[in-house]
């Protein structure tokens, strides 16, 4: 067996409570541990010395998967089920993909334990389909977002929930780093951008390595054209990538060789490149799941990263709120927040109702011809920073100060309009120490005033005074 790590105590509290689950009689239990937590090294650990059948979504997982259970496990204890990749028939631990199960029904090695990684992305006919070969083995679902594309909870494929870490546990012990966020003043509409991307790029995360999302294939391409154009080296990743691009282009990115990343609906889980920092939100995100995984993608640490940037050009975290944000999670009603139901698609020929989804119409088999969606309109809106309340970092703080300073003298406004502002962003109002003695006088002058007219007592405007400036009013 390889070398182990130490386990961190969120994971080790994890694994207890994974394990009080099962012994209370869970058969079937979704741990829930944020993106950059080490959710497949709990996992390996969970199923060392048991015989596992640990299953993924995608191919490239599957690679992933026996990679890191190899590396923690040993070589020889973790096999493959998959094209091209090395069978270890006699190991422990094997790992497969959904679709292999699914279609080859003798591919099935004896387990005792069953994991499901990225467990938000099985339905409950494919789990059963599974489960039915396994009478006697516990189950294991491992994930960061507790609900399925449509928003749905996972309450039909398991019977209890651990919740691993928060990410505000993350955060303090450097597991993760904290997320500065730009959104527009309004949500966008489904067509609309709040900035160009690519003018966003220049002016909030300059030189940052970025993760571009986008909706299209098309739009993808056109981005990352414009980036090169204007001297931003990026590259282009989409579900018509071939694997061998995809490896090339992942690794360019991941060397620095190129700035930016766009893509459509192919990043937002299974990759990891730490020294990303930046990522743009070009696309809309309708539920919590898919917005926390794409901004996971540019949490995790990394030398002589500080912190990520988000930059939301549609609204996305006016809805769902910061990424960093702790969560309620659940097995029924909402699994993350706020959940909604499948969207329904007519049937252009028979005019049938079904949940949308790829394909043709199950009723009468009518394909629907794949229309170009429209390219979104882009505004030139001006982004704000959002702020953490009294948490928000102290330079934050002072560049915040410094604008609200700057728009008070360009503007006329009194002083007290600064103190107003601030306390609304940070929850505590700024002792002015850059007044002048004209501001002073001019404040004392409106607080002795403002007294006077409601027949205070005439230590107010001193007390007044000294809140706002940290010292008393000069004697007369």
């Amino acid at each position: 067996m390889a070398d182990r790590l130490e386990l961190r105590p969120y994971q080790a509290r994890a694994l207890d409570a994974v394990a009080q689950q099962h012994q209370s009689g869970h058969r079937s239990v979704c741990l829930v541990l944020p993106t950059g937590s080490g959710k497949t090294f709990v996992g390996a650990r969970h199923v060392a010395e048991r015989r596992c059948l640990w299953v993924a979504h995608r191919r490239e997982l599957v690679s992933q998967a026996a990679v890191a259970l190899r590396r923690e496990l040993g070589y020889g204890a973790v096999g493959a089920i998959a094209p091209g990749l090395e069978r270890v028939p006699e190991a422990a631990v094997q790992v497969a993909s959904i679709q292999t199960l699914l279609a080859r029904e003798g591919v099935r090695p004896p387990a005792d334990v069953l994991v499901l990684d990225e467990a938000h992305h099985y339905l409950a006919e494919q789990f059963r389909t599974i489960l039915a070969s396994y009478p006697e083995a516990r189950v294991l679902g491992l994930t960061a977002t507790p609900e399925r594309g449509d928003g749905k909870p996972l309450g039909d494929v398991f019977d209890s929930l651990v919740v691993g870490a928060h990410y505000s546990e993350l955060l303090a012990d450097g597991h993760l780093v904290p997320c500065r966020v730009y959104q527009p003043p309004a949500a966008m509409g489904s067509r609309e951008l709040a900035q160009d991307p690519l003018a966003a790029y220049r002016r909030y995360v300059d030189g940052q390595r970025a993760f571009v999302f986008v909706s299209s294939v098309q739009i993808a391409r056109e981005q990352a054209k414009a980036f090169c154009e204007a001297g931003v080296p990026a590259g282009v990743i989409s579900c018509e990538t071939a694997a061998s691009d995809r490896v090339l282009t992942l690794r360019r990115f991941a060397d620095g060789d190129l700035r930016a990343l766009v893509n459509v609906y192919a990043l937002t889980e299974g990759v990891d490149v730490p020294a990303a920092s930046a990522c743009i939100l070009a696309r809309g995100c309708d539920h919590a799941g898919m917005y926390l995984q794409i901004a996971g993608r540019i949490l995790r640490p990394a030398p002589g990263k500080a912190e990520a940037t988000l930059v939301d050009l549609t609204g996305a975290s006016l809805r769902h709120g910061l990424p960093t944000l702790d969560r309620a999670y659940s097995l029924e009603g909402e699994g993350i927040r706020q959940a909604a139901g499948a969207a329904l698609r007519n049937c252009l020929r028979c005019g049938a109702c079904y949940p949308s989804q790829p394909g043709p119409c199950p009723e009468c088999g009518y394909l629907e011809p794949v229309r170009t969606p429209p390219p979104p309109k882009i505004y030139s809106l001006e982004l704000r920073e959002v702020f953490a309340g009294q948490d928000t970092p102290s330079d934050a703080k002072a560049r915040e100060y410094m604008r609200l300073r700057a728009i008070q003298q360009e503007r006329g406004f009194k002083l007290y309009w600064v103190q107003r502002e601030y306390k609304k962003l940070f929850g505590e109002a700024p002792v002015i120490t850059d007044a002048s003695r004209e501001e002073r006088d001019e404040e004392l002058a409106r607080l002795v005033a403002f007294a006077a007219s409601r027949g205070y007592k005439q230590g107010f405007a001193a007390v007044r005074y000294r809140e706002m400036f940290g010292a008393w009013p000069p004697r007369r």
